[in-house]
């Protein structure tokens, strides 16, 4: 569903959503090297992880006001880095789930 905004979904819903849908197609390959990271102060998280490549294309449709887009190929897309963690923060940050 579009609600248009995000204030709309979340708060006011001054407007009723119109169907609609989102498709991602998300391509992960190749590792570049371990990463971790603990922050046992006030943000008090703790991450471990690969870094690695990725690759993204998607598109959306709200076919009640005729819209629809489509990404360039996933071929095409550029990234900054990514990165597969697994990740605790808060009251979880101190738990061991492994």
């Amino acid at each position: 569903m579009d609600y248009g905004t995000l204030a709309n979904a979340l708060l006011t819903h001054a407007t009723k959503p119109v169907r609609a849908s989102a498709s991602f197609t998300l391509r992960w390959s190749g590792s570049t090297g371990n990463t971790s990271a603990t922050d046992p102060g006030p943000n008090r998280f703790t991450y471990e992880g690969i870094f690695t490549h990725a690759r993204l294309a998607w598109s959306a449709r709200v076919p009640s006001q005729h819209f629809a887009f489509q990404s360039d190929p996933a071929s095409t897309s550029f990234e900054t880095f990514a990165a597969l963690v697994n990740e605790r923060n808060g009251s979880f940050s101190d738990t061991d789930d492994d």
